[in-house]
């Protein structure tokens, strides 16, 4: 299985260099230094949340709330400290208890109730939005404190801070996905969910877990993402469940669960952002930006659907 799951991210590894190669010749200002630096950073907090997404996929669920949850933990941690005058590091411990308890919200919800992923994380879309606006007031709030600017526009080492939060995350996911039990059983519960219970992995705590690790991803990129605005409301991260979704897609990872790499999504968060940036230098407007996202998205789904079936068919 390893075997199979390393190469799902080729493709998107293809795609971007291609890409690469295409947009670096409708504009002189793609292949600059300065320019791709830039992708890496507005790709950094969809990359937090496809990360992940990615271990919901791989179980053949999805989490159609990682935008709303990231908006109820940044709204919520921003008001704790400007309203409140809490101290960053409590108020970013807030953050990330917020994601951790609405991941076992989740997780309880879809592993020990029965409920499927798709209708509670639908609700959970509103619910969770709709509580940052209630809690904040529907006020914005701006001005952060340190280090909020040093995560958002700080380097280390010469690097964007949002960059360096990626890379550490990607590598300790990748390393969870790959040799621990958690990845092992992701993996086999996607793949045949009742073979796995017939071996005795306990599904509903690891499902669970999933979820957790989708909401302390949230909580993360909503950190990255008010450092980078200045700012947290809760209007922060609107739509970017659907450019998760779609970065897993386009990174391999089957919608069928079982199958997928953690780095075809960052590959494919920066696939997305690249076409957003290169449209940009284009002067191609927002909506058709919009549109060609989500004919990508139907013609990534399609793929796997039909790769799917070939598989079955062997």
């Amino acid at each position: 299985m390893k075997a199979i799951n390393r190469q799902d991210w080729y493709g998107a590894m293809v795609a971007v260099l291609l890409l690469s190669v295409l947009l670096s010749i409708a504009s002189p200002y793609f292949l600059t230094t300065g320019n791709l630096t830039n992708i890496l950073v507005q790709a950094s907090v969809i990359a937090l949340l496809a990360g992940g997404q990615t271990f919901v996929i791989l179980t053949g669920g999805v989490d159609l709330a990682v935008g709303a949850l990231t908006a109820l933990a940044g709204a919520v941690a921003g008001h704790v400290m400007i309203k409140l005058g809490v101290d960053v590091y409590p108020a970013l411990a807030v953050a990330l208890a917020i994601g951790m308890a609405v991941g076992l919200f989740n997780g309880y919800l879809v592993a020990f109730v029965g409920i499927p992923s798709f209708i509670v994380t639908l609700g959970g879309l509103t619910l969770w939005r709709g509580l940052a606006f209630e809690a904040t007031g529907g006020f914005d709030n701006a001005g952060l404190p340190e280090p909020m600017p040093f995560i958002g526009y700080g380097e280390w080492l010469g690097v964007p801070m949002p960059i360096v939060i990626t890379a550490v995350y990607f590598v300790v996911m990748a390393f969870v996905l790959s040799s621990t039990k958690l990845g092992r059983y992701v993996y086999a519960m996607g793949s045949n969910e009742m073979g796995a219970r017939q071996v005795g992995i306990h599904i509903k705590g690891y499902k669970l877990a999933v979820y957790v690790v989708s909401g302390l991803s949230c909580a993360l990129g909503a950190i990255v993402l008010m450092a980078r605005m200045d700012s947290s409301s809760g209007k922060m991260a609107q739509m970017f469940e659907l450019d998760a979704i779609a970065a897993v897609i386009l990174g391999g990872t089957s919608l069928f669960g079982g199958r997928g790499s953690i780095w075809g999504s960052l590959l494919g968060a920066i696939l997305i952002t690249m076409v957003r940036n290169g449209m940009n230098l284009m002067e191609i407007s927002q909506f058709k930006q919009m549109m060609a996202i989500g004919a990508v998205v139907i013609i990534a789904v399609w793929i796997d659907v039909i790769r799917r079936q070939r598989l079955l068919r062997k």
